[in-house]
């Protein structure tokens, strides 16, 4: 299984230049051959997604050194258990380097994303929606957007630094707003808390028909399933 990934990492190598602020998927586990894994890198860290139920440390290991060994600038390796009953450890255990080594931002396109590696069993940037941040740059330009189950709100950053006129993004949890921020403090947008608004989905928009806040474009995101004493999403059972 290491020819596989040591061969996706070769294919993907091109990609990483100078000054590697990028973020990109080395290898993809589900397609190529191991479901069990995904490795992403943000930056010079390395995040390994461990799907598996019985957290093979040595394999991860054995991961991280085929990435230091193409890749020396590489400066840390965070490893996720995805499924073990343990935050902690879903959240992530360092592999290389500290804490303080993982990257505090990427860039994509030109435009600056704060990250929290370590914020909650996920990477605070979904690498897999990029061709949605790519289509708000293009398509926001003059327009209200409203960006809901925001997360780290990524997706409002694109629509802003595409020149929407007026972003609000929307979540459940204020620690992922925060990064949100972050991100538009790096960009040089302008903070607003009320454009930050934290609470649940359903409540929140309730509040914006009342104050009738109208919208161009409305990203509605939710995670596969969601259930608050207002409503729930379950989108595996429904769709």
């Amino acid at each position: 299984m290491l020819d596989r990934i040591d061969a996706a990492f070769a294919a993907r190598a091109p990609r990483l230049v100078e000054p590697h602020t990028s973020a990109l998927r080395l290898f993809n586990g589900f397609t190529e051959g191991d479901p069990s894994l995904v490795v992403d890198l943000y930056g010079k860290t390395l995040l390994l997604f461990d799907h598996s139920t019985d957290g093979d440390e040595p394999k991860m290991a054995s991961v991280v050194e085929l990435a230091k060994k193409r890749w020396p600038w590489l400066k840390a390796a965070l490893w996720k258990q995805r499924k073990s009953p343990s935050q902690e450890l879903r959240n992530g255990t360092m592999l290389l380097g500290a804490e303080s080594d993982c990257d505090r931002r990427v860039e994509e396109d030109g435009v600056k994303y704060a990250l929290k590696l370590d914020l909650n069993r996920d990477a605070s940037l979904y690498l897999d929606t990029r061709p949605l941040r790519q289509w708000l740059r293009a398509n926001s330009s003059g327009k209200r957007v409203l960006n809901t189950f925001a997360y780290t709100g990524a997706l409002g950053v694109a629509a802003k630094a595409g020149g929407a006129s007026h972003v609000v993004q929307l979540d459940l949890n204020r620690a992922f707003l925060n990064v949100g921020k972050d991100s538009f403090s790096m960009n040089g947008f302008e903070v607003k808390r009320a454009d930050f608004r934290t609470g649940d989905f359903f409540v929140e928009v309730g509040r914006l028909k009342r104050e009738n806040a109208l919208f161009d474009c409305v990203v509605l995101d939710p995670p596969l399933q969601s259930v608050t004493e207002k409503g729930r999403f379950d989108l595996q059972a429904e769709l």
